[in-house]
């Protein structure tokens, strides 16, 4: 919970508000006009530059790797081709490391996590791990589904917190679910978007639930109104915990962004996540940016009442404000927006 706390102060040209944000571990300052009803109080100003809060000193922070860990590969364990069938692509392997330095990957289910895992192990040649044990991801080439963050052999780890059935808000558990104090990388999605995708994961089953479609009449029901209500506030609650609670440095990624400029943003991850570029493998993911798990939603299908995108544009406005606050890539505006 934030608490705010307005004061008056006045300028050489003209009063400003200081506006003292309190939420749970920090304390945040912005500045903004004064209205003209009150009366500024006769304390200094702050300066036009005030130090940054320890949380703003994150941007731009990179992963330090552990002493020891210089990305080894384990040429002796289970390795997968990603790109098996394509000429000079093909001779790339995927493999687990030694001794790796632990990094999250925090985001709402169905928000590109398994899609950015693709590029970055094809980028680097290292498995991404997973909380969880996916058998279908596992059987695609994601050999690192279900291997624990503990035996640091995997670049990163993916997470998805308290968003994960049965749905948890209480300030305590979300806490718990998240490692603060490991570097982490922050993927936001549109929460139109990835509620539409969680809900029909949550929907299907078999081999191909990542990739096939429901009927949209599965959208019309009391059940997906209440799951809306629900996924709409953890999506929220997901980006202002990182946003706040962590304590080692983070990387922000948009969804969005990433479909717009995939290797640009690639790049700037790999140099947050210290690890070297490969010019080779970059042009393979060039010639085969998808991968197998993509599923093919249209644009326009739009099942949200307008009391829904309301919601969903006040907690975008919300993270928004908070991620410019912090020095974070702001929330992109695809035209596309269903809101």
């Amino acid at each position: 919970m934030c608490f705010v706390q307005p004061r008056l102060c006045k300028a050489r040209a003209a009063a400003a508000v200081v506006v003292v944000v309190t939420c749970g571990i920090g304390t945040y300052r912005s500045f903004t006009r004064s209205p003209l009803h009150l009366e500024p109080s006769p304390d200094v100003c702050p300066p036009a530059n005030p130090p940054n809060h320890p949380l703003q000193q994150r941007t731009g922070q990179r992963v330090q790797r552990l002493p020891g860990d210089v990305l080894q590969v384990n040429r002796e364990g289970p390795s997968w081709r990603p790109w098996s069938d394509s000429g000079n692509c093909s001779s790339y392997h995927t493999r687990f490391g030694r001794g790796l330095t632990p990094v999250l990957l925090v985001s709402l289910p169905c928000s590109g996590s398994t899609w950015l895992r693709y590029m970055l192990e094809g980028a680097t040649g290292l498995f991404t791990g997973s909380a969880y044990n996916d058998p279908l991801l596992h059987s695609g080439g994601f050999l690192g589904e279900g291997v624990p963050i503990t035996p640091h052999t995997t670049l990163l780890h993916r997470t998805h917190g308290a968003t994960i059935m049965p749905f948890s808000h209480d300030i305590y558990a979300r806490y718990q679910s998240v490692d603060p104090d490991l570097p982490t990388v922050l993927l936001i999605r549109d929460p139109a978007r990835a509620i539409i995708s969680f809900w029909k994961l949550n929907n299907l089953v078999g081999m191909n639930k990542h990739v096939e479609e429901i009927p949209e009449s599965r959208f019309e029901g009391e059940d997906f109104r209440d799951f809306v209500a629900e996924a709409t506030l953890l999506w929220e609650e997901l980006a202002v915990d990182r946003l706040l609670w962590a304590v080692k440095p983070l990387f922000v990624l948009h969804y969005e962004d990433l479909q717009a400029s995939p290797l640009p943003l690639l790049r700037r991850l790999l140099h947050f996540l210290s690890v070297p570029v490969d010019e080779g493998r970059l042009a393979c993911l060039v010639a085969h940016p998808h991968g197998s798990f993509r599923r093919n939603t249209s644009s326009k299908f739009d099942p949200f009442t307008a009391e829904e995108k309301k919601r969903f544009a006040q907690a975008v406005k919300r993270v928004d404000n908070l991620l410019g606050l912090l020095g974070y890539p702001r929330v992109p505006k695809p035209t596309d927006r269903l809101w």
